[in-house]
């Protein structure tokens, strides 16, 4: 009895652990640039953007990101981003990220459909085949 009662202690304080270095892990932006580690942390709680590696980032890359990339700009990071834009001076970097955010991203990337669109899209595409596999 003493030793059920040790376990579900000890899986209790494990699961105790886990969610919070979760919810610690949910509260900030882990950014790897290439040269050095950026931790800062969110304006809100959530999974979008914990970690993001920018060394390979162009500025459509900052505009896709635009809550990462204006937290970066506030807490004075912006050479995390320096790496997507060819800028002569820090202020000249800062101008160029605003003006990728501005823009947004680029109008070739389409939002991604729901399940429900994606699962209409495939049974038009089964009645289709259908149809022309018995037409022929």
């Amino acid at each position: 009895m003493k030793k059920t009662i040790r376990t579900i202690f000890r899986l209790t304080v494990l699961l105790l652990l886990l969610v919070g270095w979760g919810l610690a892990a949910s509260a900030l932006h882990v950014v790897w640039s290439g040269h050095k580690l950026v931790i800062i942390p969110k304006d809100h709680v959530g999974i979008h953007d914990t970690y993001a590696n920018t060394s390979a980032w162009t500025p459509g890359d900052v505009a896709a990101h635009p809550a990462l990339s204006q937290r970066l700009l506030a807490t004075g990071n912006q050479d995390a981003l320096a790496g997507a834009f060819k800028a002569d001076s820090p202020d000249d970097l800062t101008s160029q990220i605003k003006d990728a955010i501005a823009k947004g991203p680029a109008s070739s990337t389409q939002p991604a459909g729901t399940i429900a669109e994606k699962v209409q899209d495939r049974v038009q595409q089964a009645v289709h085949h259908v149809q022309a596999s018995v037409g022929h």
